[in-house]
């Protein structure tokens, strides 16, 4: 049995105490690398020694088995526990081989308003539903409330950090905030159009000058905006002495297994990838993660990012942003108000111009903007011209820390006082006469 963590118990109650108020479908919000795969095989082997038969849904063939591992290390019944992939089991149910869940649980389950997911729900109508993400996220704005009655919040980032559940981590990308080309708004505020100006596709600095300064040997997976890229990145860090490999969705499946093997075992140091290792792929001792391919998905921003935050004694997390994705998302501890994603709203995400990802019609998967067919669901995409990155290989990189992009997305609104609108005002570039008006005209300042 693999005893639970305090805010995993913390996770649970708020689950059973939603289904004290008679929710049945009910989303678990909860970050990467918290033990999501922990918790909901506590909640297997609970339905399971009381004789209640369990469905676990993935969307990956791959994290079937790494699944397994977790329910059988924690005396779950698999007998009464089938887990399986959303494709196989829709197929299962339509040729009537699938058996009654007393309990549905969703992995990854920001794809669950999926029409695949949707069916499977509607075919097992008095069954829970339990979803269990680190984002309730949508590119559409449209929210969770269509499936989820409730949303369970776990605990931050921060905290994980701070009580030694997560790596801490050190964050480095070019100095996007203070960007010339960043121009401000009589609000003091960066207007639309520079902020797009500044965040046009590019590579920021040298890559293998960048690791050698930042990270030198750690173990690190890069993710590059697609498959020639990652050839050409993977092709030049060997060039240079180091043990690279390259994958990508096209690479065969034993291929793939064999990179992550060696990863894992140390024979090689550095993956280089596109369209893979997102969601759901556990390395603990992955130390760095290097992102060469925006993005404006939230959801791929952190999964990406805190690829290199599992937990370890002494471990610091390594980012190397050499897109300027902070920017667009903030830092991997940024607080995000789930409830409101959650929610939704009428309100599209912001596009700043970026690599497009692609949302698919059918499945609702978030995907990279190379695949032709969504490896979710099997919907072939539209023919797209692939975009190419600009390199600026002569750019510093430096440490980006969260009071840095606070002070910069702040807007006088949301100052308290004359020192706070004085500290943006000089952070801006104003004269002392600007806060002075703002203050005035905010009531700061007494008549």
């Amino acid at each position: 049995m693999i005893p639970l963590r305090d805010y995993q118990e913390e996770l649970l109650n708020g689950v059973y105490n939603s289904m004290s108020k008679g929710n049945k479908n009910i989303m678990v919000q909860s970050p990467a690398g918290s033990g999501k795969s922990v918790t909901m095989s506590e909640v297997a082997r609970r339905a399971t020694d009381k004789g209640n038969r369990v469905l676990f849904i993935v969307h990956r063939r791959e994290l079937v088995s790494q699944i397994k591992g977790t329910f059988i290390a924690n005396d779950v019944d698999m007998e009464l526990c089938h887990i399986g992939m959303v494709q196989t089991v829709a197929n299962r149910i339509k040729n009537g081989k699938e058996p009654t869940p007393a309990i549905i649980l969703v992995d990854e389950a920001h794809h669950s308003l999926a029409k695949t997911y949707t069916n499977i729900f509607e075919s097992f109508p008095k069954a829970y539903v339990y979803g269990f993400t680190a984002t309730p996220w949508r590119m559409s704005n449209k929210g969770f409330t269509e499936v989820f009655e409730e949303l369970i919040l776990g605990k931050s980032v921060q905290w994980l950090i701070d009580n030694k559940r997560l790596a801490p981590f050190k964050y480095y990308s070019k100095n996007l905030m203070n960007d010339n080309k960043l121009k401000h708004q009589s609000t003091g505020d960066f207007s639309n159009d520079s902020i797009t100006l500044a965040l046009e596709p590019r590579i920021y600095g040298d890559v293998i000058e960048n690791y050698r300064k930042f990270a030198n040997n750690k173990k690190t997976i890069i993710y590059t905006h697609n498959v020639e890229s990652s050839k050409t990145v993977a092709e030049k860090f060997n060039e240079k002495g180091y043990k690279a490999l390259q994958v990508d969705g096209k690479t065969h499946k034993q291929q793939r297994e064999l990179a992550m093997e060696m990863f894992r075992e140390g024979k090689v140091n550095i993956l280089v990838n596109a369209e893979l290792y997102g969601e759901g792929v556990d390395v603990p001792d992955c130390e760095c993660v290097i992102l060469l391919r925006p993005t404006e998905s939230l959801t791929l921003f952190i999964q990406q990012t805190m690829r290199a935050m599992r937990y370890q004694p002494n471990k610091q997390a390594v980012i190397i942003d050499h897109v300027g994705n902070y920017a667009r998302h903030g830092l991997p501890n940024t607080e995000h108000d789930w409830y409101e994603h959650f929610k939704g709203s009428d309100k599209k995400s912001k596009s700043n111009n970026t690599i497009p990802i692609k949302e698919c019609p059918e499945c609702f998967g978030v995907v990279e903007s190379a695949y032709t067919i969504c490896p979710y669901c099997g919907c072939e995409f539209p023919k797209e011209e692939p975009q190419e990155l600009s390199i600026d290989e002569t750019a510093e990189l430096e440490e980006v820390t969260e009071e840095m992009i606070t002070l910069n997305f702040k807007t006088p609104e949301e100052c308290n006082n004359m020192k706070e609108l004085s500290e943006l005002g000089k952070s801006l570039g104003y004269k002392p006469g600007w806060a002075y008006i703002q203050g005035k005209r905010l009531g700061l300042i007494k008549k």
